[in-house]
């Protein structure tokens, strides 16, 4: 009888064995950080699952979205990759990505991460994948010189714009960033201003620019006046000169709050971080909405109906708040030391971070918007970009040049969605 069970293990084990499925992910990181993913991987993941993971890990550059769409076209994709979210829609536009929103138990594997991080995976409503490491606008500020002055951190851009004289009066400057001062630093400085009127640089079905809205132009005019009226700088070394002092305020990107942390122990005390500033809606609320970044997990389509099961498996362990977490955490306590938020609320109220800062973290996070995905947008960024850069520079109309850039975006638009419809029609 002991013998027949015995046999009957051995029998069932070598079926498991057998049967083991291994799905390839092309992985962002590599590292330490590469290293602790992988040792979640097969120590949480794959004793749970029994799915194997071939790791590869790679370098975000120029050429490695050819390589994806090339390893796609020709069938040599992994089953699971992460890309920028923008990256995502751009290979699911070519139907190259699955739809996660298929999935029967999709809504339970999404529960935990901010909805804003989902919109820039969506498409004809159809969601393309999960949001990892996220990115967001953020406020510094010197506790200790803001005291000196005897001023507050603003809460609005009204209240931003009269604490500048007094920073100025002084011979330092805030910093309102653009970002290395090129195209998606000048868009992204920008979103917060036309989010907060409740609107966007798309129409809401994304076929058209919405440059030429009133919202659009009023928020034009709100933003460029901190450069030609306020005259803040476009561009600033922005550790160096939040430690020196020379700029006290800082709207910019939340990871400088790791390079300060890590680099400047000497300011410990003297400054904290608060949500970007917002804006008064007719109904008297403050709107603090700021735009939001991701990289994000995605499935490129495969016939493979089990590897796509398995696949599916491996992207909600991911995006779970446990998951996320651990890996956090790991990374916090290993020699990288970054403060790393991914897509999940637990991330954000994440013991990591003091309790006051974790709550401008969940703060923003939760008013925020990842950027609508629009067929050819990117053409709208550039029109954009060049709009801002014509008003700053040049000292064009706001008005003459914003509606230009609503003309050209929009027959690049059209052009764009004419070139895309055989793809954009399956979806």
């Amino acid at each position: 009888m002991r013998k027949t069970a015995l046999l009957l293990a051995i029998i069932l084990l070598l079926s498991v064995i057998g049967s083991a499925v291994e799905i390839t992910a092309w992985i962002t990181y590599g590292g330490v950080m590469g290293a602790i993913l992988q040792d979640l991987i097969e120590n949480d993941f794959t004793p749970a699952t029994g799915i194997e993971v071939n790791y590869q890990p790679y370098m975000v550059d120029g050429a490695f979205f050819q390589k994806a769409l090339l390893a796609l076209a020709t069938g040599d994709a992994p089953d699971v990759m992460t890309l920028g979210a923008a990256q995502v829609i751009d290979m699911a536009i070519r139907g190259a990505i699955t739809d996660i929103s298929q999935f029967s138990d999709y809504d339970d594997a999404i529960k935990d991460i901010y909805p804003g991080a989902m919109r820039a995976l969506t498409f004809k409503d159809h969601v393309y994948g999960i949001p990892f490491e996220l990115g967001w606008t953020q406020a510094f500020y010197r506790i200790d010189i803001f005291n000196d002055l005897g001023i507050s951190p603003p809460d609005t851009w009204d209240e931003f714009r009269a604490i500048i004289p007094k920073i100025q009066a002084q011979g330092k400057d805030p910093w309102l960033s653009t970002i290395g001062n090129n195209t998606d630093g000048h868009v992204r400085s920008f979103f917060p201003f036309i989010y907060q009127r409740g609107s966007d640089i798309f129409t809401a079905d994304g076929l058209s620019s919405n440059l030429d809205s009133p919202e659009a132009l009023d928020a034009f005019l709100n933003f460029t006046s901190f450069y030609t009226e306020q005259r803040l700088p476009l561009e600033l070394p922005e550790v160096q000169a939040f430690m020196s002092g020379d700029t006290p305020y800082m709207v910019t990107l939340n990871w400088i709050y790791a390079q300060i942390t890590r680099t400047q122990p000497q300011l410990q005390g003297k400054w904290t971080v608060t949500q970007a500033p917002g804006t008064i809606d007719k109904d008297g609320n403050l709107d603090r909405t700021v735009p939001l970044g991701s990289f994000a997990f995605a499935m490129p389509n495969n016939n493979n109906e089990e590897k796509v099961k398995a696949s599916w498996e491996f992207v909600k362990w991911i995006a779970s708040d446990r998951v996320q977490k651990e890996f956090q955490t790991r990374i916090y306590d290993s020699p990288e030391e970054w403060y790393l938020v991914f897509g999940t609320r637990g991330t954000a109220n994440s013991e990591i971070f003091p309790e006051n800062v974790r709550t401008v973290i969940d703060g923003a996070l939760s008013e925020s918007l990842g950027p609508m995905p629009v067929v050819g947008g990117y053409q709208t960024y550039r029109y954009l970009s060049f709009a801002f850069s014509k008003v700053v520079m040049q000292d064009a109309d706001p008005k003459t040049v914003l509606l230009e850039a609503a003309r050209d975006s929009n027959l690049e638009l059209t052009r764009k969605q004419k070139e895309f419809e055989r793809f954009v029609s399956r979806l």
